[in-house]
């Protein structure tokens, strides 16, 4: 991962100056600060803001290119947990509640980041047979980053195909990680000690509420707070859900694709997202986790 040749000044050329008139000066102040004042006034999120606090530089970028699930020092990516919730009748026709509600966590375990893990659903029927219309699977998932000692949630709901005039039976699903990226790990949030939320790369996600809504309540709206401590934007790509029940199980999960472009801010954001055909009915409203799915700027120096 040359260095760049500068010519000296050629003492013989004349610097020219370009006198601009006073007038003309205070106008194009005044331009610009009315059309900075104009954008803030159409309430659109300002993507230089910063931080009221202290706030830290991205992570390193990840060379040499994908090493798979482990790291450098022997560990890697794990799925810890994950559950499914099959959502519906299994007889019932092609409907908006014929899903498989999904949610899984991948913890990183070792001392380095992970960049640009992919997480795969294989849903089998009890023949070991995909249970699900591949033609609308939208997977797998990307995490873009995960820091060293994190456990970041990644959710999905997918139609359940039919067969016979009926519902498939989803009998299991098989999570897995795959794909990515490492760097040594300086200058990045202490992801095992922040109990204020989940994080996902170092961006914490505060659930605030989890409420359900129509005829047959598995939709979701989530209300929550991301916290950005990075001095530039990142980049959403996204928002999961994990849902648990009483006892903490994990019993399902959710993902809006929607951007937000204040959603990756530095500093504090509320955020909502819905999720339709996503929430078990066993699951506990006040256990939801939320995960804020966000990637860095492409150049590590912003």
């Amino acid at each position: 991962m040359a260095t760049p040749t500068v010519d000296a000044p050629d003492p013989s050329r004349r610097t020219r100056k370009i006198l601009i008139p006073l007038s003309a000066v205070v106008l194009i102040a005044a331009v610009t600060a009315g059309t900075a004042i104009a954008l803030q006034m159409r309430g659109q999120p300002d993507a230089t803001a910063t931080p009221t606090t202290p706030c830290i530089g991205p992570p390193g970028r990840a060379t040499p290119p994908a090493t798979a699930t482990a790291a450098p020092d022997g560990n890697g990516l794990d799925v810890v947990e994950s559950g499914f919730t099959q959502l519906g009748s299994t007889s019932a026709p092609i409907t908006r509640n014929a899903m498989v509600s999904i949610g899984a966590v991948v913890a990183n375990t070792s001392t380095h980041t992970a960049h640009r893990a992919l997480v795969t659903f294989d849903i089998l029927d009890s023949a070991g047979e995909s249970a699900v219309l591949t033609t609308i699977l939208d997977q797998p998932r990307e995490i873009p980053v995960i820091l060293p000692g994190e456990r970041v949630g990644v959710g999905g709901q997918f139609w359940i195909r039919s067969e016979d005039g009926q519902r498939v039976k989803v009998a299991r699903v098989n999570a897995t990680v795959s794909s990515a990226t490492w760097t040594a790990t300086a200058g990045t949030p202490d992801a095992t000690t922040d109990a204020e939320g989940t994080t996902a790369g170092g961006i914490t996600t505060r659930h605030l509420e989890t409420r359900r809504q129509g005829t047959d309540q598995i939709d979701a709206t989530v209300t929550y707070e991301v916290h950005s401590p990075y001095c530039r934007k990142w980049t959403s790509v996204g928002t999961s859900a994990v849902f648990r029940d009483e006892a903490g199980t994990v019993v399902g999960g959710g993902f809006d694709p929607a951007v937000s472009p204040s959603a990756c801010l530095p500093g504090r954001h509320p955020g909502s997202t819905l999720l339709p055909s996503s929430l078990p009915p066993a699951a506990a409203d006040t256990r939801t986790e939320v995960y804020q799915h966000c990637a860095p700027p492409d150049d590590p120096q912003q």
